[in-house]
Parts: structure tokens; C-alpha cells; sequence
């Protein structure tokens, strides 16, 4: 539906946009927030004259009532004329353009419009719009009242995120004795971490808000003495920077989280603390921790390649390609030379925060331990040894079965970590004899000894250097050419 009041135009809105400058971006989270008030974009069109023509079609559809047929029209006119290359099904991409813009543009004027009455309605009204997928947190607001000075405000006046539908009203005394409600209180402030992919910024959105959605559509007068205020309290991007070892994570289950991992980092030795700062800050590898369903090539799968897409900055119809594999059931994770990122298979029901590191770290030396003394539970023969090996299979296989699989996602993390080092190093051969294999699954290939023993050289440095220095010192040596790298070998 166009932005309009019956059949006339709604003139606050039409100013609101065009007011605002145009600005190119390649992606949605390079323009964030209230940055929104001054600025038109569209991710992804980097050329100027096709942005032009795009924000056209948007100006038509405000000021003129075009509809969303009508617009998907010239939509697609737009992008042969300019051959523009666009991510998402053409329907979905016009439609979000569409009703994004018209509808910050409404709530924009709307805002502008209350408080010119706010002397005479001083309070806000939250109503749900009635949306096809509320969410929940939206229901709930619904008849919320506030007093319009109330900061709840700030960060929950509409739209709330992509698709939202919801409503901000102005309210008198008089109204709210009609309408039977009362002046409540802002409820509880509750929120949930954000990284930006782009700047690496962490942020706390209010739960119920999409990121980027959390600030108050503005006119400019409106605009100019929050900005100002808002400018000077900000502390510099990099004082908001959290140091975090970890660069960022996707993840689909709730208690799993870049900040989590990085939390359970901060606690291996300070060693293997600095080996990982250094190679994550010269790579920034990232991580997907996804169930699964998801890993395999279904409907979850589907369902999350968007996101995924957006995340790993790679074009949606292939982003399963980089997440999925066959037989996701007998996986616990996997990466490729050909990846920035690093994929780790979770449970909706794993927590970080029930690690206790100090116990895998122990699981962990038990496992060299065993190697050392060759005494592990799995017995198997090496055509280059005439005696049996007997190992565990693997770090990650006895530090779940004493502890958990929470703590198992470190090793796993950190197994898959080592991947991406040894390809940095130029994928270097196994330097030991047969003996000295730490696990099964090391014995199998290079790439795999690679891995268990970097996983070891972080859980465990300690005692793996009491059996064999001179691997520790020829891991260190890997780490440090991984660092200095610029390429990747398999």
C-alpha cells in the first residue's frame, strides 16, 4: 500500500525521503541504523546511475501511490537496463526495496507529525500491525503506552524489522480514558549480541528488533540536536570494539556464540592464546556453527542460505555449497582450502557456558598421555609400523564421552582451525614416525595429523612437548609460516 492519507499524498514522508542523500553500498550492514535517516541505499548497487534510477521508482511509489506490481515492474526494467546482478529472487529483493523505504518514509513522517502534538498527546501508543509471521515480542507490546519522552522509544519506535508492520500512535488523556488503557512501564530491558560481518563491531540489539533497526526513524530538523548529542557521547569505533580473538560466528543455536567461544579462548594457556590471536588477526577465518538438518541439503538448509549467504559474503545461490556436506549425521565438521570459514555441526541444546575448559584441557593431556605410552582404547596397524598403535580415535572423541558435547565443539573448532593453518603453511607432510601418532584419525592423512596436532599444541602444549619437543617446535614453526602467508596450499 502506497504512503498516503486517502487520496492525498503524505507530504512528511515525501520530505523525509527526499531529504536524504544517496549513497552506495555493497552491503546491507555497511549502512546501519539511523544512518538510514539521511542516507538512500540499496545493497549492492554500486553504480551510481543505476541507484539514481532505483531511487526514482522509490520517490514514485511514496509520492505518486505507485503499487508494489507497479514497482516490480520497473524493478526489473531497472536491473536489464543497468544488467545488475542482484542477490535474492527478484520478487523478494523489489518487495523488501519496496515496502522497507515506503514504510520508514510513513513512520518517519508519522514521528514528525507526534511530536508537533505532543504537548497536547503526550503519550506513544505501540500497536502490532498484524503481520502474516508476528513475532513474539511484538504481540507483546501490542496497546503498550509509554509517555513519548519514555528512551524505550528510541530504540523500539516502528519498524522494527524487515517485514514489520507495527504502528507508533499519539495519544491525549482524554483518549486513553476511551479506549479504556493506562500508561504502563517500558518493560525490561532484555538483548542479544550482534557482530557486524563488515566493521566487526559487536552489538547489543533489544530482543524483538532485526539488527539495524533499532533507532527512531527522524526527520532532519528533528534529527539535528540528537545527532549531535548522540556524536559527542559515542566513544571512538575502536574503544566499542570488544578484543576478541575470535573475528565472528553464525550460529544456530542459542547458546553458542562468537563471544561464548572466544570466552572458553581466553582460558587456554596464554601460549596458545597469542598463536591464535596471530593467525586470526593476519586470516580472519569465520565460523558457521549449524545443526544437522542444516548441513544436510534439505528444507533446514534452505532455510538458513540467505542468512549464510550474507554472512560468508558469497552469492545466495550458492551459499549451500558451503555449509552442506553428505553424510552430515557422521560429521562433526569441516572446512576446505577453498574456504574463509570454518563449519562446526551444534545441538539446539549445546551452551557454551557449560564448558568447564579446565577438564577438557585435562582430557586433553590424557589423550597424549595415552599416545605416549600407547595405550589408547582403539587398536590399529600402519603399513609403515609392524606393530599395532593403539590410540584414541580422536581429542574430540574422549573429551565428549567425559564431559560433554558442548565441550567437544572447542576441540572440534579448534581440529577444524587447524585445517585452515596447515594450508597457510603450505600443507607440510607428517614430520614423525608411526610411533609417535597422538590419534587415529592423525594417522589417517597429513591434513588430518595437521589438525589433531594443532588441537593438541592448544589444548595441551604442556605435555605434548614432555614427549616430543621437537614436534612442538616444528608446530610453532608452522604457525608462525601460517601467519606470515598469503596463500593456500592443499
Amino acid at each position: 500500500m502506497a504512503v498516503r492519507y486517502g487520496s492525498l499524498p503524505f507530504n512528511e514522508a515525501i520530505s523525509f525521503f527526499r531529504q536524504k542523500l544517496s549513497v552506495t553500498t555493497e552491503h546491507w550492514h555497511e549502512m546501519w541504523a539511523a544512518s538510514h535517516n539521511h542516507a538512500f541505499t540499496v545493497a549492492g548497487a554500486m553504480k551510481v546511475d543505476l541507484l539514481a534510477d532505483l531511487r526514482q521508482a522509490v520517490d514514485d511509489a511514496i509520492a505518486n501511490g505507485t503499487s508494489l506490481n507497479q514497482f516490480q515492474k520497473r524493478f526489473n526494467h531497472i536491473v536489464a537496463k543497468h544488467g545488475w546482478q542482484h542477490t535474492g529472487d527478484a520478487n523478494w529483493r523489489s518487495q523488501l526495496i519496496y515496502e522497507t523505504n515506503l514504510r520508514q518514509s510513513y513512520n518517519a513522517g508519522r514521528e514528525q507529525q507526534i511530536q508537533q502534538v505532543k504537548a497536547q498527546r503526550p503519550y506513544g501508543l505501540y500497536k502490532h500491525g498484524n503481520s502474516e509471521t508476528p513475532r513474539a515480542e511484538h504481540l507483546k507490546w501490542n496497546n503498550l503506552v509509554l509517555p513519548l519522552d519514555d528512551p524505550w522509544w528510541n530504540a523500539h519506535s516502528p519498524s522494527n524489522g524487515w517485514g514489520c508492520k507495527c504502528k507508533k500512535f499519539a495519544l491525549s488523556e482524554r483518549d486513553l480514558k476511551r479506549l479504556g488503557l493506562k500508561v504502563g512501564v517500558a518493560p525490561k530491558a532484555a538483548s542479544y549480541e550482534w557482530v557486524n560481518p563488515g566493521t566487526g563491531e559487536v552489538h547489543d540489539i533489544p530482543k524483538g528488533i532485526d539488527p539495524g533497526f533499532d533507532y527512531r526513524p527522524l526527520a532532519p530538523k528533528q534529527r539535528a540536536a540528537r545527532a549531535a548529542k548522540q556524536a559527542a557521547a559515542k566513544p571512538p569505533l575502536a574503544e566499542r570494539l570488544r578484543p576478541r580473538m575470535v573475528p565472528s560466528a553464525l550460529s544456530t543455536a542459542k547458546g553458542v556464540s562468537a563471544k561464548g567461544l572466544d570466552d572458553l579462548l581466553k582460558q587456554l594457556p596464554e601460549q596458545a592464546q597469542h598463536q591464535l590471536q596471530d593467525f586470526l588477526q593476519a586470516h580472519p577465518v569465520k565460523t558457521l556453527f549449524i545443526k544437522q538438518g542444516e548441513m544436510s541439503r534439505g528444507k533446514a538448509s534452505l532455510a538458513i542460505s540467505q542468512q549464510v549467504a550474507e554472512y560468508l559474503d558469497v552469492s545466495p545461490a550458492m551459499a549451500r555449497a558451503y555449509y552442506t556436506i553428505k553424510g552430515a549425521n557422521r560429521t562433526g565438521g569441516f572446512t576446505s582450502v577453498s574456504f574463509n570459514h570454518v563449519v562446526v555441526k551444534v545441538k539446539a541444546s549445546h551452551r557454551f557456558s557449560k564448558v568447564d575448559v579446565t577438564a577438557t584441557l585435562n582430557s586433553a593431556q590424557q589423550v597424549i598421555e595415552d599416545a605416549k605410552h600407547n595405550q589408547g582404547p582403539l587398536s590399529y596397524r600402519l603399513a609403515s609400523h609392524p606393530e599395532n598403535l593403539k590410540r584414541h580415535h580422536a581429542f574430540t572423541t574422549l573429551i565428549e564421552q567425559q564431559h560433554s558435547g558442548d565441550a567437544g565443539l572447542l576441540s572440534t573448532w579448534l581440529h577444524e582451525l587447524g585445517h585452515q593453518v596447515h594450508y597457510y603453511a603450505g600443507a607440510p607432510d607428517i614430520p614423525v614416525k608411526a610411533e609417535q601418532m597422538l590419534t587415529a584419525y592423525g594417522s589417517t592423512s597429513k591434513h588430518e595429523f595437521f589438525a589433531e596436532g594443532f588441537a593438541a599444541m592448544m589444548l595441551n602444549r604442556a605435555t605434548l612437548e614432555q614427549w616430543q619437543p621437537d614436534l612442538v617446535s616444528w608446530f610453532d614453526k608452522q604457525i608462525n609460516a601460517a601467519v606470515r602467508s598469503s596463500n593456500k596450499r592443499r
